[in-house]
């Protein structure tokens, strides 16, 4: 009966750092992988649920922003009315979605409406990428590198070896009878001169 309890006792230890083993390796793959697959998959449900919108034209006309860019193009069609059109971009960090655009001479006017779902996910995403990378910008990787500075330049190793050789010398004066003149390192003048060989 004790071979068997002491059997199964193992078998749940195994079992239990197996277990540990799986779940730590979960964490690191959703740590490196699993959290931008997330971030995406969210992105794209807030993409959809606006375009949703748009197509359907619920939106206020006083939040599109007006965007015209020259363009030059052999053969271009004038347009008379706006169209709808899918797609995006971002400026200074926000995200901008197409609504409508229109051709018209020499230049595209786009109509664009801020995301806003959108340009929170990508700034939470930017903030746990840098802190879990480590990257410079966020505020605790700032106090971080404030106090790195502060201690950068304190070495206590070095500083035994510099207070034990100046006490080393403060001996060798005392108990030498040493003056202070030949102490002192002479500083170099001019270099030496080479002699050809």
């Amino acid at each position: 009966m004790k071979i068997f309890a002491g059997f199964k006792k193992n078998v749940s230890c195994a079992v239990l750092k197996k277990l540990a083993a799986i779940l730590l390796l979960a964490l690191f793959a959703f740590n490196t992988v699993g959290y931008r697959l997330w971030i995406e998959y969210v992105q794209v449900r807030a993409d959809a649920k606006l375009e949703a919108k748009l197509d359907k034209g619920y939106y206020n006309e006083n939040e599109l922003i007006t965007v015209k860019v020259p363009i030059n193009l052999p053969y271009q069609t004038n347009g008379k009315e706006f169209e709808r059109v899918d797609g995006e971009m971002n400026v200074n960090g926000i995200v901008y979605k197409y609504v409508k655009r229109m051709v018209y001479n020499d230049t595209l006017t786009l109509l664009c409406i801020p995301h806003e779902e959108k340009t929170k996910l990508q700034e939470k995403a930017n903030d746990y990428f840098g802190k879990v990378n480590d990257l410079p910008g966020n505020d605790n990787n700032k106090k971080a590198e404030a106090f790195k500075q502060l201690t950068a330049d304190y070495d206590v190793n070095k500083l035994s070896e510099v207070l034990y050789s100046l006490n080393k010398q403060a001996d060798f004066n005392i108990f030498n009878g040493a003056s202070l003149m030949h102490q002192y390192i002479p500083l170099q003048g001019q270099p030496p001169e080479i002699l050809p060989a």
